[in-house]
């Protein structure tokens, strides 16, 4: 026994470590968690009302033995500027805040009528709010988001960027992180999709509109200052909330999203307009396409399909001097829904193809919500498709040249000339 003891006091390793448990156990024992002088922010929220700031915090602070609700709140602060306002919501929290782990990033309106960036920019730049947050806007406050947020997940679990992140992989042209907005505010065209969001007090869950189509030819020419023709899909708003007493605010998600040019508000997108804008983006897929008068064995339909997967090829020259975007899209639809006068109706047999007259409205209905679309953008000088960015890219010399001609790089997509071919094939 002697031996052993004599064998281990004469490795210094062992010493050391002995030296340690005895001086560092007793602290690490002792000393206060981490969770009594830091909280942790997993969403914050921006107002201004006049030139007051309001931060508001979604805040987790974990608790032993404690449920959802006594672990987190929303707690904010005020102040004349971004930073007094985040030092009154630390205050008032009384600890240590970290935006680290902030999932999402809500602004109101308010600040989007001047450059959004100048707000913000504290927050990113000094206050470590990274840069994959979801970064959304709202019509109402950022705190009224926040607080129905908290009841939502505090009810049925359900996160506010889930509500957020579905219409990221499946709507916008891009995802809606801050590092999207900055990426856009910072390249050529200074223009960004930013997501929204709203509240209400009403107890629908969807609310649905009919739908309005207005003929095209089978490829569309859209040149320079030429007028645009227009139509519209049908639209779905889901409304989620955490209880269901009357008056409960709940979370209104109609797919929309804001376009900002220079980090200013310059139009707000309806999901149609969104749809357009999506077209030729490979990435996103699952949108409805609902068409309307359909008549098959005597009968009129409303069928809505959804586009699975889509192909494109895509050709950029200058013909004459003008630059000519021409681009073929090869969309695999599937048939999800049928509506009309026959009671019984089999999706998968008399409906599975895709006739003529389907088609034909199909491609219309398609082409349309992209003429609406690009019409917002050419309002707008707000190219968010990329489409200066590619023919920059592939026809350099040109493309300088013409802006030198034009004068303004902004202006480019009222230049272009559009022609979209579409193949829709069953799916």
């Amino acid at each position: 026994m002697k031996r052993a003891i004599k064998k281990y006091v004469q490795n210094p390793m062992l010493i050391v470590f002995a030296i340690i448990l005895i001086f560092f156990t007793p602290s690490a024992i002792y000393s206060p968690g981490q969770n009594r002088e830091r909280g942790v922010v997993i969403a914050i929220g921006v107002d201004r009302q006049a030139e007051e700031y309001e931060i508001s915090l979604l805040t987790f602070i974990p608790t032993v033995q404690q449920s959802y609700k006594e672990m987190s709140s929303v707690i904010s602060g005020k102040g004349d500027s971004i930073a007094k306002a985040l030092y009154n919501a630390q205050i008032a929290m009384g600890r240590k805040i970290g935006l680290s782990h902030a999932k999402t990033t809500i602004v109101n309106e308010e600040l989007l009528q001047d450059d959004v960036a100048k707000h913000i920019d504290y927050l990113s730049r000094v206050a470590s709010l990274p840069e994959n947050t979801v970064f959304v806007c709202t019509d109402k406050t950022a705190k009224e988001i926040l607080q129905a947020s908290f009841t939502l997940e505090s009810t049925i679990g359900l996160q506010l960027e889930q509500i957020i992140g579905y219409n990221a992989e499946n709507l916008y042209v891009t995802d809606t992180s801050l590092e999207a907005f900055y990426k856009g505010y910072y390249g050529r065209q200074r223009a960004s999709l930013v997501g929204f969001l709203s509240i209400s007090n009403e107890s629908e869950d969807m609310t649905a509109t009919g739908t309005s189509e207005q003929s095209s030819s089978n490829q569309i020419d859209s040149g320079g200052e030429q007028g645009q023709k227009s139509g519209s899909q049908g639209n779905k708003t889901s409304s989620v909330g955490g209880e269901d007493s009357q008056g409960q605010k709940n979370i209104l998600n109609k797919g929309e999203a804001v376009l900002l040019k220079e980090g200013k508000l310059a139009e707000k997108l309806t999901i149609d307009q969104l749809n357009g804008i999506n077209l030729l983006n490979t990435q996103s897929v699952n949108q409805i396409v609902t068409i309307d008068g359909i008549e098959m064995n005597g009968y009129m339909y409303k069928l809505s399909y959804r586009i699975k997967n889509k192909r494109i090829n895509v050709v950029t020259t200058f013909e004459n001097g003008s630059p000519i975007y021409s681009a073929h899209l090869i969309l695999g639809v599937e048939l999800v829904e049928a509506e009309g006068e026959q009671e019984h109706l089999r999706l998968n047999t008399e409906f599975s193809n895709i006739e003529g007259n389907i088609r034909k409205k199909l491609d219309n209905a398609i082409k349309n919500q992209f003429t609406q679309a690009l019409k917002v953008l050419r309002d707008n000088k707000a190219d968010v498709i990329g489409i200066s960015e590619t023919f920059f890219k592939q026809h350099r010399k040109q493309y300088n040249k013409f802006i030198g001609e034009i004068g303004d790089e902004d202006n480019f997509i009222n230049f272009v000339n559009f022609k979209i071919n579409l193949t829709i094939q069953a799916d």
